[in-house]
C-alpha cells in the first residue's frame, strides 16, 4: 500500500486494505479514522489502539464491543453514555454505576 493512498484515504485503507498495511500505516490510519478502525478492524487493534478508539467512540464501544471492554473502559463508556448503558447494559452495571446512570438520565 502506498503512503500517498494511506495519507489521502485512511478510511479506505482501513476498510478495504487493512491486511496490506504496514504496522506504521495501520497505526496512522487508526489514529486518523478511529471510528472506521473500531468498526472494521477491532480484532486487529493493539490494546493501546483499541483504548484510543474507545475513548473517541464510547457509544460504539458500548454498543458493539461491551464484552471486550476492561472494567475501566466500561466505566469510562457508561460515564459518557449513561442513558445507553442503563438501557442496554443494566444487568452489567454495579450498584454505583446504575445509580450514576439513573441520576444522569433524570
Amino acid at each position: 500500500m502506498t503512503d500517498g493512498y494511506v495519507k489521502n484515504c485512511p478510511w479506505g485503507a482501513l476498510e478495504k486494505h487493512s491486511d496490506k498495511l504496514t504496522k506504521e500505516q495501520f497505526d496512522y490510519c487508526v489514529r486518523k479514522e478511529s471510528y472506521v478502525a473500531i468498526k472494521h478492524c477491532a480484532d486487529r487493534l493493539t490494546p493501546e489502539q483499541f483504548d484510543f478508539c474507545i475513548r473517541k467512540w464510547p457509544s460504539y464501544a458500548l454498543e458493539k464491543h461491551s464484552d471486550k471492554l476492561t472494567k475501566e473502559q466500561f466505566d469510562f463508556c457508561i460515564r459518557k453514555w449513561p442513558s445507553y448503558a442503563l438501557e442496554k447494559h443494566s444487568d452489567k452495571l454495579t450498584k454505583e454505576q446504575k445509580k450514576y446512570c439513573e441520576e444522569k438520565t433524570k
